[in-house]
């Protein structure tokens, strides 16, 4: 399992964001890395239940900036943001109920989406914000 991306590749050139992603990044790596280490499953579910409050509540940060500078892609970025928390809380569920133990590949899509995300997505909406006068 690989450890989240460097903190340079998910600059969106907005500081609150940057510092969320950074936090976000973080929070992946923690987690993988208690994982790797074999650590108390309790423990595992904590930090996934603590990265998966921090994402719900940085994505709703992101969405009130949307609406407050009317970007143009909210709906498609709020559906975007909508399916990685159903993909977490899905994860989190198994991982409460049993039918799933925290991995490597359980917790694999974790890299992808957060970097794929901050790329594809966040990327455009930076320089949305930036051209608004937000940094």
């Amino acid at each position: 399992m690989e450890l989240a991306t460097e903190y340079a590749e998910t600059s969106v050139g907005v500081r609150l964001l940057d510092c969320d992603h950074r936090q976000l990044t973080d929070a992946i790596n923690e987690l993988q890395a208690a994982v790797l280490g074999n650590q108390d499953r309790t423990r595992n579910g904590e930090l996934l239940r603590k990265l998966a409050d921090f994402t719900l509540t940085h994505f709703a940060l992101e969405e009130g900036m949307m609406a407050a500078t009317r970007y143009p892609g909210t709906a498609r970025h709020r559906l975007h943001h909508q399916h990685m928390m159903e993909q977490l809380e899905s994860v989190l569920n198994d991982c409460r109920e049993g039918t799933v133990t925290l991995d490597g590949q359980s917790l694999s899509f974790l890299n992808d989406w957060h970097t794929d995300h901050i790329q594809e997505d966040d990327l455009k909406y930076g320089l949305w914000l930036n051209m608004h006068g937000v940094r």
